[in-house]
């Protein structure tokens, strides 16, 4: 009797060290799901320069007068970039392609970009755009 009366007493504790252990393995499948969770949200399809869709070729037009690096297509057509951050300061959500960018006269690189409509330029070789996505190929063309 005494045997049995030692085991009721003991037996909350084994229910507390049970429910510990059940809590432990809940916080654990918390923080997995969080992280699953986290790793999938953050990475958007913005991340991914997938719009990136015009072949071009950086050529230097500085002989031009108020001229500078333009991009080239496969057409023919001049296109100049507009840069339109001051002091490279962007808004909130804005990226700007041209971080890292080294203009190199020849240099391959896939573009997307938008018309600027009522702004004129110096240059007047092309098209004054906005680049929206800029993919640097690591290719140089030498010139013929």
């Amino acid at each position: 009797m005494i045997k049995a009366d030692l085991l009721d007493l003991f037996q909350p504790f084994s229910m507390i060290r049970c429910q510990r252990h059940k809590l432990s393995r809940m916080k654990r499948i918390i923080l997995a799901s969080l992280v699953v969770f986290a790793l999938i949200t953050a990475c958007k399809d913005d991340d991914v320069p997938s719009s990136c869709t015009t072949p071009a070729t950086v050529k230097d037009y500085t002989g031009l007068d108020g001229c500078g690096y333009v991009f080239v297509l496969n057409d023919g057509k001049v296109l100049q970039p507009y840069f339109s951050t001051l002091c490279n300061i962007l808004l909130p959500g804005q990226k700007d392609p041209f971080t890292d960018f080294e203009f190199k006269d020849g240099k391959k690189v896939i573009i997307s970009y938008e018309i600027v409509e009522g702004v004129a330029s110096a240059c007047m070789a092309g098209d004054l755009v906005n680049i929206t996505c800029l993919t640097d190929l690591g290719i140089i063309e030498e010139e013929k």
